[in-house]
C-alpha cells in the first residue's frame, strides 16, 4: 500500500511540474553563456537546439507518464532521461558549474532537472514493483 501512496505522490508533483514546464525559453540566458565562453564552444555547437532537444524529451515523457502510458515511451527516450544534460552533451560539461550565474536559465534548467528525476523515480518503482 506504501508504494501507491508515494506513486499517487510522484504523479501530484509532476502533474504541478507539468504547468512550470512551458515557460519561454531562457533565450536571454543562453546568448549571455555563448558570449561569456565564446571560446570554448565548437563551430559545430548549438546549444539552443541541444537544450531545446533534451528538455522536449523530458516534457514528452511526461506526457506518457501523465497519461498512464509509461509502456508506449521509447526506450531511447527513457535512456536520455537517466542523462543529465550535461551527460548527453558532455561537450557543454565547462558550463555545468556555471549556469547558478544565469538565474532565468537556472530555474529553468532545475525544473526540467527535477521533472526528469521525478520520472525516473516513477518509472523504476513501477518497474520494480512489477517484478516483484
Amino acid at each position: 500500500m506504501e508504494f501507491d501512496i508515494d506513486k499517487m505522490k510522484l504523479i501530484n508533483n509532476l502533474k504541478q511540474l507539468e504547468v512550470e514546464l512551458y515557460h519561454p525559453f531562457p533565450h536571454d540566458d543562453v546568448d549571455k553563456m555563448k558570449n561569456e565562453f565564446n571560446e570554448k564552444f565548437r563551430e559545430d555547437d548549438v546549444l539552443t537546439a541541444d537544450l531545446d532537444s533534451y528538455w522536449a524529451n523530458i516534457a514528452g515523457s511526461l506526457s506518457y507518464v501523465l497519461k498512464g502510458k509509461t509502456k508506449k515511451i521509447p526506450q531511447h527516450q527513457i535512456n536520455e532521461l537517466r542523462l543529465t544534460f550535461f551527460e548527453v552533451f558532455p561537450q557543454y560539461s565547462f558550463l555545468e558549474k556555471e549556469i547558478f550565474r544565469y538565474p532565468t536559465f537556472y530555474e529553468e534548467y532545475k525544473i526540467y532537472e527535477k521533472t526528469r528525476l521525478f520520472m525516473l523515480s516513477y518509472l523504476f518503482n513501477t518497474s520494480q514493483q512489477k517484478k516483484r
